[in-house]
């Protein structure tokens, strides 16, 4: 299918959360939601598709000097760009994914040039490419499922990973997409884990649950994304306070990722971590249930060899992932070099992104007949 983007535009939208939700060193109350309406034409016609999302404080960069305000500039100025490179190279009639690749090449260098981080390039460049992508599948009629595996899309993946040469979606994806997944509930850093850790002028009257113990009980959760903050003898005593509620509940029938945040300045400091937990008695059962370890070390160090010496290690006995540090097209590949052994999939990197890196996670896995590199699925809030 050849495509030509004829118009972009963007919208914006206040939102708040119900509860802050605290990671990393941000906590999100409030936040704008953009949705970008893309319109293109194929086969003499035109089709309206969309994309969304919300803009958050302090994950696509975070440098302390940059308040939250000039984060949002910062946002909708690369957006702005990625709308403005993808009109250009989608001028003319062209295959979706030859004109997709050149036009996320160059929103990175003009994103570098602003002083732009590689993860917000990727993050205005996917807006624009989600809402040509769903204006595809709108004018095929198809689904998102469906065109992928189709191919609607043409992506060769050998142009990003030469070793997926003569590979296409269709392998490495499920024959059907699931019928069920298990959703994760994440615990924030300033969650309250019982009742009694909700000062009684912050208890809701909704209706709805709000400390974790409350959601363990009334919505029989037993899959946990659990941040962890670089403070070892208050993320140990945390830990322990949400395995003593979980198996209160759910005994030993629960599962955990553990959410760094590039929290960790050096791999020796997350390591201590590890120790303290593994030496836990209490913490036995969740340290079995532990499925993966996500972004421990801060960004800048790590895709770094001199840094994550013992990632490899670690990663035989729990896969570490990376997020933030998935900010290229090839970053996911460069930490399979460096032993980590998995990584998260989230829209606001790029729809195509996670098509590619689940090919590469099904090659590593040995053509999906292991089971040793992971891939997640994520929402960006």
């Amino acid at each position: 299918m050849k495509v030509s983007l004829k118009e972009t535009r963007l919208g914006l939208r206040n939102s708040t959360t119900r509860l802050p939700f605290r990671y990393g060193k941000a906590c999100l109350t409030r936040c704008p939601q953009a949705v970008l309406r893309a319109v293109i034409e194929t086969d003499g016609q035109s089709q309206a598709g969309y994309s969304g999302d919300c803009l958050p404080p302090s994950w696509f960069d975070k440098s302390p000097h940059k308040d939250f305000a000039q984060q949002i500039d910062d946002m909708l100025s690369v957006i702005a760009m990625a709308e403005h490179t993808y009109r250009e190279t989608f001028a003319a009639p062209t295959p979706f994914f030859p004109a997709w690749h050149a036009a996320q090449q160059r929103v990175h260098e003009a994103a570098a040039q602003r002083g732009f981080t590689p993860l917000l390039a990727s993050f205005g460049s996917s807006l624009v490419e989600r809402a040509i992508l769903d204006a595809m599948c709108r004018a095929a009629r198809m689904s998102f499922a469906a065109a992928a595996r189709a191919n609607l899309f043409g992506i060769d993946a050998a142009a990003v990973f030469p070793e997926l040469a003569t590979c296409a979606p269709h392998d490495w994806l499920p024959a059907e997409p699931r019928r069920w997944i298990f959703v994760r509930h994440t615990v924030g850093l300033g969650d309250p884990i019982t009742a009694a850790d909700i000062a009684a002028d912050e208890r809701l009257t909704d209706g709805f649950p709000q400390a974790l113990e409350e959601y363990v009980q009334q919505c029989g959760l037993r899959y946990f994304k659990i941040k962890v903050s670089s403070q070892l003898e208050h993320d140990l005593a945390r830990l322990i306070n949400i395995a003593e509620v979980v198996e209160r509940h759910r005994g030993e029938n629960y599962r955990v990722t553990l959410d760094g945040n590039e929290q960790y300045a050096s791999a020796d400091d997350f390591d201590a971590l590890i120790a303290a937990i593994q030496a836990e008695p209490r913490l036995a059962t969740f340290w079995q249930n532990t499925l993966v370890i996500e972004q421990p070390l801060e960004r800048r160090i790590a895709l770094d060899a001199k840094h994550t010496r013992g990632i490899g290690e670690l990663s035989r006995t729990k896969p570490v992932i990376i997020d933030e540090s998935d900010g290229r097209l090839d970053s996911y590949q460069t930490a399979i070099g460096l032993g980590y052994r998995g990584v998260s999939s989230k829209n606001c990197k790029g729809a195509v992104k996670s098509l590619l890196n689940a090919g590469l996670t099904w090659l590593h896995n040995g053509r999906g007949q292991r089971a040793e590199f992971v891939m997640t699925g994520e929402d960006l809030c």
